[in-house]
């Protein structure tokens, strides 16, 4: 794990260790799957980033 990411899980995980432990464990599984030899911050914005919804239009 970079020393970033080690830096953004407790952010957002708010202070609260079982949300942290579940996005690491998150990220773990998705980088096992990918065979990906180090946790980042790019896997991160992969696993847990969201795209902007687009607004409705009004009419």
């Amino acid at each position: 794990m970079t020393t970033e990411l080690n830096a953004t899980l407790p952010d957002h995980a708010a202070g609260n260790y079982r949300v942290m432990m579940n996005l690491a464990d998150e990220l773990l599984t998705v980088a096992a799957d990918r065979e990906l030899p180090r946790l980042d911050q790019k896997l991160y914005l992969d696993v847990f980033g969201q795209s902007p919804k687009p607004k409705p239009r009004k009419r």
